[in-house]
């Protein structure tokens, strides 16, 4: 019984090779299409291009396998614009027959190169002069290039490595590389992973459903997916990143960061310029940032540290906390906790249901604070001999100040007026259903 199965599923091969060399000088162009096969180019210094090819076939029965293989076409046309390459199948298929042809190319290095394949590999290496490729279910290789380079490929990897040009890549269902690239990358890609290092130039993605990671890009960076990480590092221009339902993080950035998200984090850190974050139930953090921070977000906290200038925040159902601000804080939020020290700007804070905590920077001049929030505490901490006009209100909670104050007006446990040290900028809180605290800062 073994014996008759293995029988049953034999099947007869065929082989056959073809070779050609044909002059291919001035730059003209080469072209080769193709289907169910692989196809590897490589230069040379000489004006032509040598075709190798290998034919398969299979059948029930070697008589119909050689019958087949040997209606296999190559044809090679030669005009006076280039050399084109391409396979004719039989133009019936019918019965159990399997077919392939495999083709290994060297063509000049300066001649401009067109491929066009189905079901099967493409790896070109070292061609240095504009190139297109385009190609379906199979992977994708292109080493050592110089011009203007396009792919297009759908179920399989695609993989760049060194052009000393522009990059554009057109990719489904597979992942895509490209590194150490001097020109502009473009990159169009789903359902698979992208990752671009090394770009001299400005890099665009477009994705989903996929992660995406950029590295050292020199230009500008534009960004947007859904359903997959993105990370971008060492990114010497302005970055931008419109995600959804993915994570955010953004590292070392020399220009302005504007990214979006939904659904996930957002964590940067090292920010040239401005950041700005628009995000929906989603956590930010950040620190060290060159100039201002504005974040909006909903459903996640956010914690901001070292912002050169500014920082805004809106929020809603979170927590903020904001440290090392050099300019003006403004937070607004609700049903969370807001925590904003070492300012040395005015701040402003606009809370529902969450305590508020805020600390000045000492040793800098006094700058206005405005407090608001309900159901929670206020406390705040004034630096050493500043002055104040202090206007204070809460209801069902109390008020307490350390510091020394010249009161103006009738003194009640939940609201008063006066003065701090002569008086100087505006203190004003307002609470409901909390106490107010007016402290020292630590250490004096």
């Amino acid at each position: 019984m073994c014996c008759c199965a293995a029988t049953a599923l034999a099947r007869e091969e065929y082989r056959r090779d073809f070779r050609k060399t044909v002059t291919l000088t001035g730059g003209r162009s080469f072209r080769v299409e193709n289907s169910n096969g692989n196809i590897t180019i490589n230069t040379q210094g000489k004006g032509e291009a040598q075709i190798q090819a290998t034919i398969r076939s299979s059948a029930d029965t070697a008589a119909e396998a050689r019958s087949f293989g040997e209606q296999i076409e190559i044809i090679v046309d030669e005009g006076g614009s280039g050399v084109s390459v391409r396979t004719r199948y039989p133009s019936s298929y019918g019965g159990n027959r399997g077919y392939s042809v495999d083709y290994d190319i060297v063509i000049p290095e300066n001649s401009p190169l067109e491929v066009r394949n189905r079901f099967g590999a493409v790896n070109v290496s070292n061609v240095h002069a504009a190139g297109t490729i385009n190609n379906a279910n199979g992977r994708v290789s292109l080493t050592g290039g110089r011009g203007r380079q396009q792919i297009e490929n759908s179920f399989g990897d695609v993989e760049v490595r060194t052009n000393d040009g522009d990059l554009t890549v057109r990719n489904g269902n597979g992942a895509v590389i490209a590194a150490d690239i001097t020109g502009t990358v473009d990159i169009t890609n789903r359902f698979g992973r992208i990752r671009a290092t090394n770009v001299g130039h400005g890099l665009t993605i477009h994705s989903n459903n996929g992660e995406i990671d950029a590295q050292n890009v020199g230009g500008v960076t534009l960004i947007s997916n859904s359903f997959g990480r993105v990370t971008v590092t060492d990114m010497k221009s302005d970055v931008t990143v419109q995600n959804q339902n993915g994570q955010v993080r953004a590292t070392g950035v020399t220009g302005t960061a504007d990214l979006h998200t939904t659904f996930d984090r957002v964590d940067v850190s090292h920010i040239g310029k401005a950041l700005r974050v628009r995000a929906a139930n989603a956590t930010v953090v950040g620190d060290a940032v060159g100039e201002s921070a504005t974040v909006e977000t909903t459903f996640g906290s956010v914690e901001l540290r070292d912002v050169k200038t500014g920082a805004r925040v809106t929020s809603a159902n979170s927590s903020v906390r904001l440290t090392g601000i050099g300019g003006e804080a403004y937070a607004k939020t609700s049903f969370g906790g807001v925590d904003v020290n070492d300012v040395s700007g005015p701040v402003t804070v606009e809370n529902q249901n969450g305590s508020v905590t805020v600390a000045s920077r000492p040793g800098q001049r006094c700058q206005p604070i405005s407090v608001q929030t309900s159901f929670g505490p206020i406390r705040v901490s004034l630096p050493s001999g500043m002055g104040y006009n202090v206007t204070a209100r809460t209801s069902f909670g109390r008020i307490h100040s350390d510091e020394d104050m010249t009161v103006s007006g009738d003194f009640r446990p939940d609201s008063m007026s006066g003065k701090i040290a002569g008086g100087g900028c505006d203190l004003r809180l307002t609470g409901q259903n909390g106490s107010i605290d007016i402290l020292k800062s630590p250490g004096r």
